[in-house]
């Protein structure tokens, strides 16, 4: 189906609420498969019948949408620069994901208005809703992308979010989706160029130090481009966080004072019971085995060698003492002759 398209008309000013937008469509896309009464859905099927089911539950969360946002106005008109072009660039995402070559989005939502009785705030769209240029839907689709990443890393920062290691490979997606229109800025397209430059220089201004990130030590996230990023600034400590990180572990001193006690009589306990053990072991050894009899006979011999080598040396000894009487007695007799 041709349909007629425009450039996209607006300045991404939507972008500065993406945080309430996003809150909203979560809230509205738990209703996406509950019906709403007033709706006749016959008239999808004038466009496809293949997605019925999926445009049947886009309808809902549509309507849903509108609504929470009406209401989170307290009941006043939805704002011209933001909702309102929030409202249009959602419809022509979802139904040029669902069906880009069949259906117009502005003559959908023609036929969506018409057949939901009562609700004054689709009324309140018609001159906002509009077929937005291909090339721009997807430059605008990639800018929403980044802007959801960057609401997940804020919430991770403002601790909304408790696993903060997580908050690089949100950033490595960003870096990912940069990446593909980096380069893309039309010269005519004054606006993305200018939303897409505001989101790399917020991007680039997250300061990391305070999470102390396991895995990441830097000051910021990774760059958009993926190059250099040994030059990004490594987080340095304060004195006071350094002051706070050395409190968490007691000092050496008192970890030896406090520990000798418990560490001698562990020792003393572990020594005595290895004694009393092998002393045990070796008892049955000696009384109860044939290693113990073998022992016993050695000692035995070894008592039997000792008395003979004592009865040796005592009748050494008394030679040795005869001996030397004799040899005394020798002497005197010398000199007794020689007189």
């Amino acid at each position: 189906m041709t349909c007629i398209t425009e450039p996209y008309k607006k300045k991404y000013d939507y972008l500065a609420y993406i945080d309430v937008y996003i809150k909203n469509h979560l809230l509205a896309e738990k209703n996406g498969d509950n019906n709403i009464y007033e709706i006749d859905y016959n008239f999808i099927n004038n466009f496809t019948d293949k997605k019925f089911h999926e445009l049947r539950k886009m309808c809902n969360i549509f309507i849903y949408l509108v609504d929470a946002l009406f209401k989170g106005n307290k009941g006043d008109t939805l704002n011209d620069d933001y909702d309102f072009d929030y409202l249009n660039y959602w419809l022509n995402a979802q139904i040029h994901e669902i069906d880009p070559e069949n259906i117009c989005k502005k003559i959908f939502f023609q036929h969506l208005m018409s057949k939901v009785n009562g609700n004054q705030y689709l009324r309140k769209l018609r001159s906002s809703i509009y077929d937005i240029e291909e090339n721009a839907l997807n430059n605008m689709n990639s800018i929403y992308t980044l802007y959801k990443f960057y609401n997940e890393i804020k919430k991770i920062i403002n601790g909304e979010v408790h696993n903060k290691e997580n908050i690089i490979n949100i950033a490595n997606n960003c870096v990912l989706e940069y990446k593909k229109i980096k380069d893309a800025c039309p010269p005519n397209d004054t606006h993305f160029c200018k939303a897409l430059k505001n989101f790399k220089e917020k991007y680039e201004e997250i300061n990391l130090c305070n999470l102390h990130l396991e895995e990441w030590k830097k000051k910021n996230l990774p760059s958009l481009t993926g190059e250099n990023n040994e030059r990004i600034e490594v987080c340095t400590i304060s004195a006071d966080a350094a002051k706070q990180e050395l409190t968490k572990y007691p000092d050496a001193e008192s970890i030896d004072v406090q520990g000798t006690p418990d560490i001698n009589m562990k020792n003393i306990t572990i020594g005595t019971t290895a004694t009393i053990g092998v002393s045990f072991i070796c008892f049955i050894f000696y009384r109860f085995t044939s290693f113990g009899q073998w022992v016993r006979s050695r000692i035995s011999k070894n008592e039997n060698s000792l008395e003979n080598l004592g009865e040796q040396m005592n009748q050494f000894t008394l030679t040795s003492e005869y001996d030397h009487i004799d040899s005394e007695n020798a002497a005197y007799n010398i000199a007794y002759n020689s007189l």
